[in-house]
């Protein structure tokens, strides 16, 4: 807590230096050990009524002012207690300078607290708090010589100061002095091992230097040592990325030695979900969240990203559940929920969950952005969207992508070419530095007719940045201009360098062009294949396990997530002849029931053949109507890590007929159990 150490360091100083205390002093400072600030401040206020002049209680009462921020109260009450103290007691005089010091910084006067603690120091010379302070407001206010100087004082009080010895480094190393600055963190090291701000520092001096693998391992030993100061942490990860595979090996190597530390699991996961390793990252933050007694919601919400990113939307929303079922007040795992409803096309209820990340921080422009998005792409509301758009605007007038997506807006479905142009130069004023991601210049560039421009600014950002946002981008961008041998080239490109999002490319109005090309059916059926075994590996083992049963049999057990869809009816995630689909669980229905439009999708995409389709058929649903429908035989049926062939299905004469997961594939199932409360199923075993 703010301050709370030094006063109560004060108060076992000082005590003893006055035999004669009140009651209500002593109850105050009780009051005090106990952190009960408010009670404290009852009591001394109560003996400075009894004794006006206790320049003691003035102090303690300061000290409790300045702790609550109110720092007016607290600046009356040390210059009340200045006034008070006996002119022998230059100890307890220069510490109301040094509290007062403090309080000057809090309300932005450097050059008074300079003076206090100049005072403090005039009156006490051998308190090295003192000149710390000092050196730290001279360091803040760019006076490093003078800062120098005190450090150096420091030191021929306490010549092992710890402290004395990392402002130097600290010094060193603003100054651009990095010889000295290493040469004074290492003796530092030496005579205290365990200071992590040593290795803090040092690390900042060889990352300045270019030596980032030094700066690596002096962060990580920073981190080791103090993983609880989010300064270490921080600097770790942000020198993480300048070798990926060295930081993975200290942190894997933590995981060795303390197996049973979530600690390192999680931020191994940490490391690998920055580095766009969401598979990798899955199982790492599973770990963390089974060896936590109580995993924090960070861990669930960072999962979620990596499922989100990984292309298991349906598992994503469960931990997003999770997280926001046990505090609702977290915006942004509201809009990743969103957005992981958004590609499973539950647009309703992804509006409403980008309306609650609004609510509660309605100040972030991305949240307009992405409703905005949803509006007007997906429900087809260009007004809600439009609204959406310029909201976002009005908000952050920086930020390109909204202008992207209005400008569109107004180009393809208002009919306001001159409004479009504008938003399309707006964003090349915007987008002007190349960036990681989320770079739209080049499609502005593409829809002002500036194609040479667009592919010369996406071949930099690709020179720069050769990630697989990046390479799907350009996939995009020569989709849009009709050049399907560059845009399969980046979208191969885009797959082997980790892209794994196959509902949003499926979904994706800029590859539309290419999409049912031969060629790019090709990869995106290789990729798919891959990414579904890569999946398969990536759940969670809550989610699969395989337990060993007698007679050399083994008892199959899959856990699988439904997606609550209204009126009492559930979703669970599919495969049908390796394309993902989402089928409501009835037990009701006789057949697989499949509407025209997924079996036109699926003729058109070569995911059905002709061959399939066996004629016509009566068939019940579930509400025991009798209907006639198209026979079809699916060849391979996916549940979990289950695999049915040859399953007959029914296709429905109606393109919103909602598909239904029905008795021609249950009845091959096993045991099934319907967990409405956790909103799970779980099959076990398969009918021979």
């Amino acid at each position: 807590m703010k301050k709370l150490l030094t006063l109560l360091v004060f108060v076992c100083l000082f005590s003893s230096s006055f035999f004669a205390q009140s009651t209500n002093f002593n109850e105050g400072k009780k009051a005090l050990e106990a952190e009960d600030f408010d009670g404290a401040l009852n009591f001394f206020t109560k003996d400075l009524a009894d004794y006006p002049t206790s320049a003691m209680t003035f102090y303690y009462r300061a000290w409790v002012y300045y702790y609550k921020s109110e720092n007016a109260r607290a600046l009356n009450d040390v210059n009340s207690g200045i006034k008070n103290t006996a002119k022998k007691e230059e100890k307890l005089k220069a510490a109301f300078y040094e509290l007062r010091a403090k309080i000057n910084i809090e309300i932005d006067e450097p050059t008074n607290a300079l003076a206090d603690y100049s005072m403090a120091i005039k009156l006490d010379a051998t308190d090295d708090d003192y000149y710390v302070g000092r050196a730290q407001l001279y360091y803040d206010t760019e006076m490093l010589a003078k800062a120098e100087a005190d450090y150096l004082a420091v030191l021929k009080l306490d010549e092992t100061s710890a402290r004395a010895f990392a402002g130097l480094g600290r010094n060193y190393v603003a100054q651009q002095k990095y010889v000295e600055a290493d040469k004074i963190l290492a003796k530092l090291k030496k005579l205290h091992p365990d200071y992590s701000t040593a290795y803090f520092y040092s690390a900042i001096s060889q990352y300045k230097q270019g030596k980032f693998d030094a700066a690596i391992e002096e962060s990580f030993q920073a981190f080791r040592l103090d993983d609880s100061d989010e300064s270490n942490r921080d600097l770790f990860l942000d020198y993480a990325d300048k070798n990926y595979p060295l930081a993975l090996s200290k942190v894997s190597y933590r995981m060795k030695e303390e197996p049973g530390n979530p600690f390192w699991a999680a931020y191994k996961g940490i490391l690998l979900q920055d580095k766009g390793d969401y598979s990798d990252a899955i199982p790492c933050f599973s770990l963390a969240i089974k060896l936590s007694d109580e995993a924090p919601f960070s861990l669930y919400s960072r999962r979620g990203r990596c499922y989100l990113s990984n292309g298991m939307s349906a598992l994503a929303i469960k931990d997003y559940d999770f997280v926001l079922n046990n505090d609702s007040t977290r915006p942004y795992d509201y809009a990743y929920r969103a957005d992981a409803k958004r590609l499973l096309g539950y647009y309703t209820e992804a509006i409403k969950d980008f309306t609650n990340a609004i609510t509660l921080q309605p100040g972030d422009a991305w949240f307009y952005c992405r409703r905005g998005w949803v509006y007007e792409e997906f429900l087809k509301n260009n007004n809600a969207g439009l609204n959406d758009f310029n909201k976002a605007i009005e908000i952050d007038k920086t930020y390109a992508y909204t202008y992207l997506h209005r400008g569109r807006m107004y180009k393809l479905k208002l009919n306001e070419p001159q409004k479009a142009k504008d938003d399309f130069e707006t964003i090349l004023k915007l987008d002007t530095v190349m960036l990681v991601g989320g770079n739209c210049r080049h499609y502005a560039l593409f829809e002002l007719d500036r194609n040479k421009e667009a592919i010369d600014w996406m071949d930099k950002i690709l020179i720069q940045f050769p990630l697989e946002g990046n390479y799907y981008d350009a996939a995009c961008l020569y989709s849009l201009m009709k050049k399907s041998t560059e845009s399969i080239k980046y979208i191969t490109l885009a797959f082997e360098n980790g892209y794994r999002d196959l509902t949003h490319l499926n979904s994706d109005d800029d590859l539309d062009n290419v999409r049912n090309m031969p060629q790019f059916k090709s990869v995106l059926e290789k990729w798919t294949k891959i990414i579904n075994l890569e999946l398969q590996n990536a759940a969670p083992k809550e989610e699969t396990t395989t337990n060993e049963l007698t007679a050399g049999t083994k008892n199959r057990t899959v856990v699988i997530p439904m997606i609550k869809k209204g009126s009492g009816t559930y979703e669970v995630a599919c495969k049908i002849n390796d394309l993902p689909l989402n089928f409501i669980f009835d037990t009701g229905a006789s057949d697989i029931s499949i509407s025209q439009t997924e079996v036109q999708f699926m003729l058109k995409n070569n995911y059905l053949n002709k061959s399939d389709i066996h004629g016509t058929q009566q068939y019940l649903d579930a509400n025991g109507n009798v209907e006639l429908g198209t026979k079809i035989v699916l060849r391979k049926v996916e549940i979990g890590d289950f695999v049915l062939n040859n399953v007959a299905a029914s296709v429905v004469n109606n393109n919103k007929a909602p598909l239904l997961f029905g008795q021609s594939a249950l009845d091959k199932y096993g045991k099934i159990i319907i967990d409405n409360e956790n909103k799970t199923i779980t099959i076990s075993n398969m009918k021979k």
